[in-house]
Protein backbone atom coordinates (compact mmCIF):
# COMPACT_ATOMS: atom_id res chain seq x y z
CA UNK A 1 0.00 0.00 0.00
CA UNK A 2 1.78 3.53 -0.56
CA UNK A 3 1.15 5.92 2.02
CA UNK A 4 0.31 9.43 0.40
CA UNK A 5 2.12 12.06 2.10
CA UNK A 6 -0.66 13.93 3.88
CA UNK A 7 -0.66 10.32 5.61
CA UNK A 8 2.09 10.71 7.10
CA UNK A 9 2.62 10.55 11.20
CA UNK A 10 3.80 13.67 12.87
CA UNK A 11 6.60 11.33 14.36
CA UNK A 12 7.21 10.34 10.28
CA UNK A 13 7.35 13.35 8.73
CA UNK A 14 10.08 14.26 11.66
CA UNK A 15 12.11 11.57 10.95
CA UNK A 16 11.59 12.31 7.36
CA UNK A 17 12.67 16.14 7.58
CA UNK A 18 15.97 14.83 9.76
CA UNK A 19 17.21 12.35 7.00
CA UNK A 20 16.62 14.90 3.62
CA UNK A 21 19.69 16.78 2.71
CA UNK A 22 19.30 20.32 2.36
CA UNK A 23 21.10 22.12 -0.18
CA UNK A 24 22.18 25.50 -0.13
CA UNK A 25 20.29 27.17 -3.25
CA UNK A 26 19.83 30.74 -1.91
CA UNK A 27 22.89 31.97 -4.13
CA UNK A 28 21.46 30.62 -7.22
CA UNK A 29 20.22 33.15 -9.82
CA UNK A 30 17.75 32.01 -12.63
CA UNK A 31 16.56 33.64 -15.75
CA UNK A 32 13.18 32.27 -17.18
CA UNK A 33 12.57 33.11 -20.33
CA UNK A 34 9.61 32.43 -21.99
CA UNK A 35 6.71 34.35 -24.45
CA UNK A 36 4.25 32.87 -21.71
CA UNK A 37 4.20 35.57 -19.16
CA UNK A 38 1.88 32.86 -17.23
CA UNK A 39 4.15 30.46 -17.14
CA UNK A 40 7.53 33.05 -16.28
CA UNK A 41 5.05 33.83 -13.33
CA UNK A 42 4.23 30.15 -12.21
CA UNK A 43 7.85 29.14 -12.78
CA UNK A 44 9.26 31.78 -10.76
CA UNK A 45 6.83 31.78 -8.24
CA UNK A 46 8.20 28.18 -7.58
CA UNK A 47 11.38 28.70 -7.74
CA UNK A 48 11.44 31.82 -5.31
CA UNK A 49 9.66 29.29 -2.48
CA UNK A 50 12.44 26.65 -2.75
CA UNK A 51 14.94 29.56 -2.44
CA UNK A 52 15.90 30.36 -5.49
CA UNK A 53 16.42 33.96 -7.18
CA UNK A 54 14.68 34.27 -10.33
CA UNK A 55 13.90 37.00 -13.24
CA UNK A 56 11.98 36.36 -15.85
CA UNK A 57 11.43 38.19 -19.24
CA UNK A 58 9.36 37.49 -22.57
CA UNK A 59 11.10 38.07 -25.22
CA UNK A 60 13.63 35.70 -25.99
CA UNK A 61 16.13 38.31 -27.54
CA UNK A 62 16.47 40.33 -24.91
CA UNK A 63 16.98 37.29 -22.63
CA UNK A 64 19.53 36.00 -24.63
CA UNK A 65 21.41 39.58 -23.82
CA UNK A 66 19.98 39.72 -20.56
CA UNK A 67 21.51 36.17 -19.97
CA UNK A 68 24.74 37.23 -21.50
CA UNK A 69 25.20 40.44 -19.27
CA UNK A 70 23.76 39.36 -15.90
CA UNK A 71 25.52 36.79 -14.06
CA UNK A 72 23.08 34.41 -14.39
CA UNK A 73 23.82 30.38 -13.04
CA UNK A 74 20.73 28.84 -14.75
CA UNK A 75 19.00 29.69 -17.62
CA UNK A 76 14.93 28.16 -18.34
CA UNK A 77 14.31 28.33 -22.03
CA UNK A 78 10.72 27.80 -23.73
CA UNK A 79 11.68 25.97 -27.10
CA UNK A 80 9.02 28.10 -29.15
CA UNK A 81 9.03 31.58 -29.10
CA UNK A 82 8.61 34.27 -31.93
CA UNK A 83 11.34 35.90 -33.83
CA UNK A 84 13.84 33.15 -32.27
CA UNK A 85 13.58 29.74 -30.89
CA UNK A 86 15.11 28.60 -27.74
CA UNK A 87 18.03 26.32 -29.40
CA UNK A 88 19.42 29.65 -30.75
CA UNK A 89 19.03 31.36 -27.50
CA UNK A 90 21.07 28.29 -26.08
CA UNK A 91 23.61 28.76 -28.56
CA UNK A 92 24.05 32.69 -28.47
CA UNK A 93 24.73 31.99 -24.72
CA UNK A 94 26.82 29.31 -24.34
CA UNK A 95 28.68 30.42 -27.40
CA UNK A 96 29.77 33.77 -24.80
CA UNK A 97 29.77 31.69 -21.16
CA UNK A 98 29.84 28.05 -21.22
CA UNK A 99 29.55 28.07 -17.81
CA UNK A 100 25.62 29.45 -18.13
CA UNK A 101 23.51 26.07 -17.48
CA UNK A 102 20.93 26.14 -19.98
CA UNK A 103 17.63 24.18 -19.83
CA UNK A 104 14.90 23.76 -22.24
CA UNK A 105 11.27 23.86 -21.87
CA UNK A 106 9.25 22.75 -24.39
CA UNK A 107 5.11 21.32 -25.43
CA UNK A 108 6.23 19.66 -28.17
CA UNK A 109 9.10 17.13 -27.66
CA UNK A 110 11.14 14.95 -30.37
CA UNK A 111 14.56 13.58 -30.46
CA UNK A 112 15.34 15.82 -33.39
CA UNK A 113 15.07 18.96 -30.84
CA UNK A 114 16.38 17.21 -27.91
CA UNK A 115 19.65 16.20 -29.89
CA UNK A 116 19.60 19.57 -31.64
CA UNK A 117 19.12 21.77 -27.77
CA UNK A 118 22.14 18.95 -26.38
CA UNK A 119 24.55 19.95 -29.33
CA UNK A 120 23.80 23.88 -28.83
CA UNK A 121 24.99 22.95 -24.70
CA UNK A 122 21.93 23.01 -23.41
CA UNK A 123 22.09 20.80 -20.20
CA UNK A 124 18.74 19.31 -19.38
CA UNK A 125 15.54 19.17 -21.79
CA UNK A 126 12.15 19.04 -19.75
CA UNK A 127 8.51 18.46 -21.44
CA UNK A 128 6.11 20.71 -20.54
CA UNK A 129 3.29 20.68 -18.57
CA UNK A 130 5.61 19.39 -15.93
CA UNK A 131 5.09 18.37 -12.40
CA UNK A 132 6.98 20.89 -9.65
CA UNK A 133 9.29 18.27 -8.75
CA UNK A 134 10.26 17.57 -12.23
CA UNK A 135 11.69 20.84 -12.76
CA UNK A 136 12.92 20.98 -9.15
CA UNK A 137 14.93 17.70 -10.05
CA UNK A 138 15.92 18.85 -13.66
CA UNK A 139 17.43 22.30 -11.96
CA UNK A 140 18.60 20.47 -9.21
CA UNK A 141 20.67 18.03 -11.82
CA UNK A 142 22.29 20.75 -13.39
CA UNK A 143 22.95 22.61 -10.74
CA UNK A 144 24.64 19.76 -9.11
CA UNK A 145 26.80 18.68 -12.40
CA UNK A 146 27.79 22.33 -12.36
CA UNK A 147 29.15 22.87 -8.99
CA UNK A 148 26.17 25.33 -7.91
CA UNK A 149 24.40 23.54 -5.30
CA UNK A 150 26.01 22.55 -1.87
CA UNK A 151 25.43 21.40 1.54
CA UNK A 152 24.78 23.35 4.28
CA UNK A 153 27.59 22.86 6.67
CA UNK A 154 26.03 22.00 9.69
CA UNK A 155 24.28 19.44 7.11
CA UNK A 156 27.25 18.34 6.22
CA UNK A 157 28.82 17.61 8.92
CA UNK A 158 25.81 15.39 10.68
CA UNK A 159 25.90 13.53 7.19
CA UNK A 160 29.33 12.54 7.59
CA UNK A 161 29.26 11.99 11.47
CA UNK A 162 26.10 9.29 10.46
CA UNK A 163 28.31 7.46 7.61
CA UNK A 164 31.19 7.40 10.51
CA UNK A 165 29.00 6.60 13.10
CA UNK A 166 26.67 3.61 11.34
CA UNK A 167 30.20 2.08 10.07
CA UNK A 168 31.69 1.92 13.49
CA UNK A 169 28.65 0.54 14.71
CA UNK A 170 28.57 -2.10 12.04
CA UNK A 171 32.05 -3.25 12.99
CA UNK A 172 30.51 -3.72 16.71
CA UNK A 173 33.78 -1.23 17.25
CA UNK A 174 33.48 1.03 20.26
CA UNK A 175 34.45 4.48 20.39
CA UNK A 176 36.99 3.62 22.31
CA UNK A 177 38.39 1.06 20.14
CA UNK A 178 38.41 3.31 17.28
CA UNK A 179 40.43 6.30 19.58
CA UNK A 180 42.93 3.47 19.78
CA UNK A 181 43.34 3.14 15.91
CA UNK A 182 43.30 6.92 14.68
CA UNK A 183 44.94 8.68 17.94
CA UNK A 184 41.98 10.44 18.55
CA UNK A 185 39.92 11.42 21.75
CA UNK A 186 36.66 9.75 22.22
CA UNK A 187 35.74 12.91 22.91
CA UNK A 188 36.59 14.49 19.63
CA UNK A 189 35.12 11.34 17.53
CA UNK A 190 31.74 11.70 19.55
CA UNK A 191 31.67 15.41 18.72
CA UNK A 192 32.45 14.56 14.80
CA UNK A 193 29.85 11.59 15.59
CA UNK A 194 27.00 13.83 16.34
CA UNK A 195 27.80 16.43 14.02
CA UNK A 196 28.84 19.07 16.58
CA UNK A 197 32.22 19.32 15.04
CA UNK A 198 33.77 19.23 11.44
CA UNK A 199 36.34 16.88 11.13
CA UNK A 200 39.79 17.73 9.67
CA UNK A 201 40.85 16.04 6.56
CA UNK A 202 43.88 14.53 8.87
CA UNK A 203 40.97 13.12 11.30
CA UNK A 204 38.60 11.13 7.98
CA UNK A 205 41.46 9.64 6.56
CA UNK A 206 42.70 7.94 9.67
CA UNK A 207 39.11 7.23 10.68
CA UNK A 208 38.40 6.20 7.44
CA UNK A 209 41.67 4.17 7.34
CA UNK A 210 40.63 2.03 10.50
CA UNK A 211 37.25 1.66 9.15
CA UNK A 212 38.42 0.46 6.36
CA UNK A 213 37.23 2.62 4.04
CA UNK A 214 38.77 5.17 1.06
CA UNK A 215 37.74 8.43 2.81
CA UNK A 216 36.48 9.45 -1.00
CA UNK A 217 33.83 6.51 -0.49
CA UNK A 218 32.87 8.08 3.20
CA UNK A 219 32.25 11.47 1.33
CA UNK A 220 30.31 9.87 -1.84
CA UNK A 221 27.10 11.93 -2.39
CA UNK A 222 27.55 14.12 0.45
Amino acid sequence: MVVKSEELTEQEARKRARLTVKPVRNHIKILVVDDDRSVCETVASLLERNGFQVQTICDPKAGAELAIQQSFHLVLIDLKMPEMDGIEVVSRITEVDHRVGCIIMTAYPDLETASAAMRAGCRDYITKPFKQDELLQAIDRTCKKMGFIYTDEGELNRLIGQRIRRARLSQTMTLRQLSELTQLTTSQLSQVELGKNAASVWALARVSCALGYQMSALLQGV
